[in-house]
């Protein structure tokens, strides 16, 4: 199973954001370490734990995705 792992959140009062920094491991051992999403202040005062994770774990899927060489 992957391995979601939240290591701070950082909130920046000049821009109404706050950063996640996450850890990713996967199955086969490959890992992301220090990762961030920037999310609005708003959003992470109404989110919860795991809805955190989640937009963590929606973020990398997509943005990795997009990513993917040779493909549209």
């Amino acid at each position: 199973m992957n391995n979601i792992q939240m290591k701070n959140e950082i909130p920046d009062s000049n821009t109404d954001t706050v950063k996640l920094v996450f850890n990713v491991t996967f199955d086969d051992g490959t890992a992301i370490g220090d990762g961030t999403i920037v999310i609005t202040r708003a959003d992470w005062l109404n989110m919860t734990g795991k809805q955190k994770i989640d937009k963590i774990a929606d973020v990398i899927s997509e943005k990795m995705l997009s990513t993917k060489v040779g493909e549209e």
